[in-house]
């Protein structure tokens, strides 16, 4: 019973590394996109917002 504890501990471990690497990514990302210039020269790195 320990040791599928272990397991499930784990796993959740490494779920939630993943989740918060993809959400700092999206931030950074958007982030991003909210500060460009506003002559639209950088738009096309962002089309998949639009």
């Amino acid at each position: 019973m320990e040791i599928l504890f272990v397991i499930l501990s784990i796993l959740l471990f490494i779920l939630a590394v993943i989740i918060a690497y993809s959400a700092i990514k999206y931030f950074t990302t958007m982030l991003k996109y909210k500060n460009r210039k506003k002559d639209g020269s950088e738009d096309k790195d962002f089309k998949y917002f639009d």
